[in-house]
């Protein structure tokens, strides 16, 4: 394996538990307990260790206390673009690995959409659950300005906080190459 940073970031984030962590934090500043409010299946004893290696890896940071009923609670938050491997940084990782790193992404949404079916009540058209597929032709440059844009729209509502009228969603995105320039 290639020896570098993103390797390192990415062995870090692309842990199941861990990519559901950093989700949580996006755009937030959370403690454990607010994890595990958030993340009930997960221990809280796995949320320490994970978070504690989020710490580690420089992807949390530590941006104070809160009061607690018992000792004051670490808040974290994410570090500014740790959440994210930089692609110069992903073209120094092997093939292999990046496949590795995308079936571990893959599975995570996997499990979320598992997750969601299989609960109690799940009603797909009423609560919103929408997936699809789709090829585009665009040049560089609107394939950036697409990515600004989404990501402009995405920072919006990942800043939203929780509330009685809000429900959950995982959102995710992608963008895939094809092999070859198409005409």
């Amino acid at each position: 394996m290639v020896e570098n940073t993103a390797g390192t970031r990415a062995e870090v984030l692309l842990h199941p538990v861990r990519l559901r962590i950093v989700s949580e934090f996006v755009g937030h500043d959370r403690t454990v307990r607010d994890l595990a409010d958030a993340l009930p299946d997960i221990p809280q004893a796995t949320l320490y260790r994970h978070v504690a290696a989020l710490v580690d890896g420089g992807i949390l940071e530590l941006v104070g206390e809160r009061a607690a009923r018992g000792p004051s609670e670490r808040v974290y938050r994410v570090a500014p673009g740790a959440d994210r491997i930089r692609p110069e940084e992903l073209d120094a990782v092997p093939a292999a690995e990046q496949r590795r790193m995308f079936a571990v992404f893959t599975a995570s949404l996997i499990d979320s959409f598992a997750t969601y079916v299989e609960s109690d009540g799940a009603v797909p058209s009423a609560d919103g659950l929408a997936y699809n597929r789709a090829v585009v032709n665009l040049s560089r440059q609107e394939r950036l300005d697409f990515a600004t844009r989404f990501a402009a729209l995405a920072a919006e509502i990942l800043a939203l906080p929780p509330g009685r009228h809000r429900r959950r969603y995982h959102i995710a995105s992608c963008f895939i190459p094809a092999s070859k320039a198409v005409s």
